[in-house]
């Protein structure tokens, strides 16, 4: 089960220079301070140690979702058990025919401020004993322009329930039925925080009467009629009274009485306000509570202007961001300009262009006065009133070109960071990391590579609503030496996670910039690039377009290799579209090409491929003869060949009774053992199956090849010669 997967955190020591390009030790610092988040089921943001008031409310949320805790097997005990997050059958009935109603929904509404997500946060912490199986929590930030999907949603759900991100459908639809089948039958809650609309957080809601689903939304959600509303309100008077004398002690609040009611008049009782104020006062234990008051007042008057259900709020918020000094004050508003829910000190050094002790300093002063929140080691997060504020400040106070610099800043920052964490998303300077660190801790290259790898998946999966920010930003400012590299940078994150919008969007604003330097080799690769996306959307009239426009470029550039690699791209989609003849051609003119230079692991490549392609044309006989010179031309004793003949060995479709296991355990047997014998003669172990007389099924190679991709971390070679042969020869 997810739970039980162990905990990486990576810390380096001592790294040796040298190993791969670029400052290494930048490098290595940047993979000693990645966390790599647990695979965890209980993503419950912390809870307020000191809670005050919503009694009824929360009593009313509470009876709600506590509906939901029994589960199936307690209802009827007749029902057998499932183990781990896997669907039980009852899961594919409908909900009336189980007896059950739908998934228990509590949705607490009201205006910005009022703490509608501090309330659910804490609700979801009381009742985490009533939810074991899993508490999973998303900010939709339905607020903000940059709003989360539920396609996206569903990828990271998904994620924590255990799916790998090769078993993640593609379809929303697809998601949100595996979703709903892992969570059936189990105490799970699911809190949705910021909620934008209905059509948001339907997919979202799991189908099983065991779970629990609190939604907070500034909206009223007219068409969810199973959805008990709670409408938040401002707080009562002893309430906002009472927060107040936490933040600013009892003594000093009952000394001014008057004032202290007055100011929490002046909140409007909204609970955000008083934080404010009184965290404000707290910070300035030698003010008057009357005085204060009175300058509240007056900046009502000067922000009368202002939204009215934010007036109060913005009130404070400038008293608050008078008192900071010149460098918070700066910085307070630069971070108006990320876009991304939250974000590092080291990012608040580039947009300050400080020294770091001066940037955490400054970060320090704005979470005491809580203009900033911590949300974990050194990430801060604004609430969403806060950051327009600070945004507003930004348009008033900075000029557009001190605007245009700092976002530049951001966008190199970026580019910098985004380069180093791709190195772990590449196969071979990821092995180029870890074996630097075999050297410094008592681990296998095994068992450090894949901890790389999530580290930089983290990383990017993290920071990826500022990356496209600050990438477009970069694109706007038309600073092509940063928009090429930082494009670049991004394409193994989108690729691994099929963020396919996302590739091709930055991979056009690539095209513009590579054109306008008048690069051309890159302005290829960036056209090679767009095929790959184009490709995996399925629409092979554009990916034959790029791959064409890349490949007379590579001929222009006399790039031989990448001419032949393209050649090989545009034969696998005219195999695709049943274009035999066009297909054959350009993989001989790519095998010709390789053989020219010398390649024997792309001329092997290109053999297996071209054996595919005369699968796909029933000639098995053919497609056995080019399988079998691939297999002269690879080398067998490639560690991603051992790894793919373990995973054939274990596959639970090659049984005793299937007339080709013989095959497949040789073939496995040769792979990880090293039967010299058999390996230097792969041909007589193709030929005995030959004898058999068995049939070759003509199938679509695609889902199989995409799929070995990923297993092998993209790498083609010798392990695809293998998979193939079995994927193929078995009937």
């Amino acid at each position: 089960m997810a739970e039980d997967r162990p905990k990486y955190k990576l810390i380096f020591h001592d790294l040796v220079e040298g190993v791969v390009a670029g400052d290494n030790k930048k490098v290595m610092q940047l993979f000693e301070s990645a966390l790599v988040q647990p695979t965890s089921i209980h993503q419950l943001p912390s809870d307020i140690a000191n809670f005050i008031g919503r009694q009824a409310e929360l009593e009313q949320v509470k009876a709600c979702l506590q509906q939901s805790t029994l589960t199936l097997q307690e209802k009827d005990p007749t029902l057998k058990k499932d183990e781990g997050f896997f669907p039980s059958a009852s899961c594919l009935l409908p909900s009336a025919l189980q007896g059950e109603s739908l998934v228990k929904l509590c949705t607490l509404t009201g205006i910005a401020g009022v703490g509608k997500s501090t309330l659910a946060i804490h609700i979801a912490h009381q009742l985490q004993s009533y939810f074991p199986d899993a508490q999973l929590y998303i900010n939709l930030r339905g607020n903000e322009s940059q709003s989360q999907e539920p396609l996206v949603v569903l990828a990271s759900f998904l994620r924590v329930l255990g799916i790998e991100d090769d078993l993640i459908p593609e379809t929303l639809k697809e998601r949100t039925e595996l979703y709903r089948s892992l969570l059936s039958d189990k105490r799970a809650l699911v809190l949705l925080d910021n909620a934008r609309d209905e059509a948001q957080i339907r997919p979202l809601l799991p189908n099983s009467s065991t779970c629990g689903v609190l939604v907070t939304t500034r909206k009223q959600f007219e068409n969810l009629e199973e959805a008990t509303v709670v409408d938040l309100e401002v707080m009562t008077e002893p309430d906002a009274l009472a927060l107040l004398q936490h933040l600013i002690g009892v003594e000093r609040s009952q000394a001014e009485l008057e004032a202290s009611k007055n100011l929490i008049n002046l909140c409007n009782g909204l609970p955000l306000a008083i934080c404010i104020t009184g965290n404000t006062l707290g910070n300035q234990p030698n003010w008057e509570l009357a005085e204060y008051t009175h300058q509240l007042a007056d900046e009502q008057q000067r922000l009368a202007q202002l939204y009215l259900s934010d007036l109060d709020v913005r009130a404070s918020l400038f008293l608050s961001y008078q008192e900071l000094d010149t460098t918070a004050a700066r910085l307070f508003r630069l971070l108006g300009l990320l876009t991304g829910p939250n974000f590092t000190l080291p990012l608040a050094v580039s947009l300050l262009d400080v020294e770091l002790a001066v940037a955490k300093e400054s970060m320090q002063y704005l979470v005491d006065r809580q203009l900033l929140e911590p949300v974990e080691e050194e990430r801060y997060c604004f609430h969403d009133l806060v950051r327009s504020f600070a945004r507003g400040q930004l348009a008033q106070e900075e000029l557009v070109e001190e605007r245009q610099a700092a976002r530049l800043r951001v966008a190199r920052w970026y580019l910098e960071n985004s380069e180093n964490f791709t190195k772990a998303l590449n196969h071979q300077t990821c092995q180029a990391l870890a074996q630097v660190l075999v050297k410094d801790k008592n681990q296998s290259l095994e068992a450090i590579e894949p901890n790389l790898l999530a580290a930089a998946l983290n990383w990017f999966e993290t920071e990826r609503s500022n990356l496209l920010a600050s990438l477009e930003w970069a694109y706007q400012a038309q600073a092509w030496d940063i928009v090429v590299p930082f494009a670049k940078s991004l394409v193994n994150f989108f690729e691994t996670r099929a963020y396919l919008a996302d590739w091709e969007r930055t991979q056009l604003w690539a095209l513009e910039a590579t054109r306008e330097l008048g690069n051309t080799q890159e302005e290829a690769q960036t056209l090679t690039n767009l095929g790959k996306v184009y490709f995996r959307q399925g629409d092979w009239g554009k990916t034959i377009e790029r791959y064409g426009q890349s490949l007379s470029l590579f001929r222009e550039l006399e790039d031989s290799h990448a001419e032949a690699m393209t050649l090989g791209n545009l034969a696998n989609i005219y195999s695709q579209q049943g274009d035999w003849l066009k297909a054959r051609d350009c993989y001989e003119q790519s095998l010709g090409s390789f053989i020219k230079l010398g390649d024997l692991n792309k001329e092997g490549q290109t053999l297996v491929n071209m054996g595919i392609l005369y699968v796909q044309q029933g000639n098995k006989h053919k497609a056995v003869a080019l399988w079998g010179e691939a297999f002269t031309k690879l080398n067998p004793e490639l560690s991603e060949a051992q790894r793919v003949a373990k995973w054939l060995e274990s596959m639970q479709d090659v049984t005793s009774e299937n007339p080709h296991t013989e095959l497949q355990a040789n073939v496995v047997d040769r792979e990880i053992n090293g039967d010299a014998e058999t390996r230097d003669a792969p041909d007589a172990e193709i030929g005995r199956w030959e004898d058999k007389g068995d049939e070759v099924e003509s199938t679509n190679a695609t889902p199989y090849q995409y799929r070995l991709g990923d297993i092998i971390l993209g790498s083609l070679m010798l392990a695809i010669a293998i998979s193939l042969i079995v994927l193929f020869l078995i009937s």
